[in-house]
């Protein structure tokens, strides 16, 4: 049985996406979510708007060690399709603290 238990004072760190009707699609498409993620760790920042030919919002997100079947299964089975075109939530690595 898969363990879900956060044993290691792991973390599961997420990009939550939303903003116009298709937010997610556009920065799935157009963006790196881990680079763009670093660069927002880099600058000290939590939320950021991309808002040049699309309308996007970002949230670093972070939870104890979430496994990412859940997760797809929470997407696949309780999410609409429709719904995840303009509002997701995208796993990148958690940043390493020196």
């Amino acid at each position: 049985m898969p363990n879900y238990l956060n044993s290691k004072n792991e973390k599961s760190v997420y990009l939550y996406v939303y903003g116009d009707d298709y937010a997610a699609i556009d920065f799935s498409r157009n963006y790196n979510p881990q680079v763009v993620y670093e660069e927002m760790c880099s600058n000290g920042e939590t939320h950021k708007i991309i808002d040049e030919n699309e309308y996007i919002e970002l949230r670093i997100i972070e939870f104890d060690k979430v496994d990412s079947t859940f997760v797809d299964w929470i997407k696949d089975n309780l999410c609409d399709y429709d719904q995840l075109k303009g509002r997701d939530i995208i796993e990148v690595q958690p940043v390493q603290s020196t």
